[in-house]
């Protein structure tokens, strides 16, 4: 599957210490190359350890390009980078993984394919790319930040514990 994303998915995964999870699946994870360079400072060396582990720049189309003032417009909430990433997904049929509530609305009123955090740990636990045991110690880290850095349903993470 080819996925691309927005920074919190990154974020999540680096306060637990699973920097290098997502990329046990046998999928394709892109970020825009705009959106490495400009909104992905912190911390440092985050953006070069995620190429590292596979996370692959993403140079963007003109039609992807062009799609982001209207996206914007018709959702005001988005950041430029947020719009980017839908655009990216809209146009090149990618599922959209992102955390950020607004961008998960947007996605929804494109008919995007969207998924998350909890959406990866399912994925890791199915394909046995992680044991029983890290899976739910990764929920029990997930749970102990949620709420502060982390904002994931707590109810749903409960649910997998």
């Amino acid at each position: 599957m080819d996925i691309i994303s927005d920074t919190n998915i990154w974020i999540d995964f680096q306060i637990i210490h699973g920097l290098e999870l997502p990329f046990r699946l046998n999928h394709s994870f892109y970020l825009s190359t705009e959106t490495l360079k400009i909104e992905f400072l912190f911390p440092p060396g985050i953006t070069k350890k995620l190429i590292e582990l596979g996370l692959v720049p993403l140079e963007f189309n003109e039609a992807e390009y062009f799609a982001v003032p209207e996206i914007m417009a018709s959702h005001p909430r988005l950041s430029r980078h947020d719009a980017l990433a839908l655009s990216i997904a809209i146009e090149r049929k990618y599922i959209l993984l992102t955390g950020d509530k607004d961008l998960r609305k947007a996605g929804e009123a494109a008919k995007v394919t969207i998924k998350g955090t909890l959406w990866i740990f399912d994925e890791l636990k199915r394909e046995n790319c992680i044991t029983s045991l890290e899976y739910r110690q990764y929920m029990h880290a997930l749970l102990e930040h949620n709420g502060k850095s982390i904002r994931l349903p707590k109810s749903e993470i409960l649910k997998r514990l």
